[in-house]
């Protein structure tokens, strides 16, 4: 099941959209997701032991349900960001920046001359193996255009620095990771802390503003709603493996009265 039209361009087009971290590197619990209705899922190579080779296999399963594939990479590294472009992804999502100029050079990372100083190689996936036809549009320039790169703004001072960070060419999603910007406040796990809120609200106001989408990790409906009401359009619903788990927390209390 193809998809039709790319996340990318969806985005552009104002639509709001909901994927969810896939940790599990399941292909039957992906194929499972894109059934279910998902829009897109982010491959997390940051906080799960997914690999280079897994990822490849990963896009393939996932365009094949119709999931847009996005890939969270382990760090904003260079290498990190190429392999998984090179591999197909539908974009990229970068944590752990620190400094404006990392967010510049991660659009740089993500981008092909003239828009950056991404490596080129024609033997990848993402550029068919050599398959690819020029004459129907030079690669290169599909290349830029397919890549979508969504950035973390996940501590106090980049949430401070929003208008610099939306204001980069290149940037498509600006995202908000919840967790993190608590540890920066001192709060660590409050999450729905009105510190958290109110800085979380500033970056997806800001992103609106320089048209970039702006994106959060959500657990519940109640925080969703929210973040949708305010302008929220990259919704990324809690995870795969959070997801099983509280099904599995469920259904397994319902054993507890016939336990003796």
């Amino acid at each position: 099941m193809a998809v039709e039209k790319s996340l990318k361009a969806r985005l552009q087009e104002g639509e709001t959209l909901f994927g969810t971290f896939y940790k599990l590197n399941s292909p039957i619990a992906l194929e499972m997701l894109g059934w279910a209705g998902f829009d897109f899922i982010v491959a997390d190579c940051e906080h799960s032991p997914i690999g280079y080779e897994s990822v490849e296999n990963i896009i393939r399963t996932a365009e094949n349900v119709g999931l847009a594939p996005i890939v969270r990479v382990p760090s904003a590294s260079e290498e990190h960001i190429f392999h998984a472009l090179d591999s197909g992804a539908a974009g990229v999502q970068i944590p752990n920046l620190t400094q404006v100029r990392q967010f510049e050079d991660a659009v740089s990372a993500s981008k092909y001359y003239p828009l950056g100083t991404r490596g080129l190689s024609r033997g990848t996936r993402n550029a068919m193996f050599g398959f690819w036809n020029e004459a129907e549009k030079p690669y290169v320039e599909a290349a830029n255009e397919k890549s979508l790169v969504a950035v973390h703004i996940e501590n106090r001072d980049m949430a401070l620095e929003a208008e610099s960070i939306c204001r980069i060419p290149g940037i498509d999603v600006v995202f908000v990771g919840p967790a993190d910007l608590s540890q920066s406040l001192g709060i660590p796990g409050k999450s729905k802390d009105p510190q958290v809120v109110e800085l979380a609200l500033h970056v997806i106001h800001t992103a609106e503003k320089y048209g970039k989408a702006g994106g959060i990790a959500v657990t519940g409906p109640a925080d969703m709603e929210m973040y949708i009401q305010n302008g929220a359009r990259y919704i990324l619903y809690s995870s795969d493996a959070a997801l099983f788990a509280k099904c599995l927390k469920s259904t397994v209390a319902q054993f507890d009265a016939y336990r003796s």
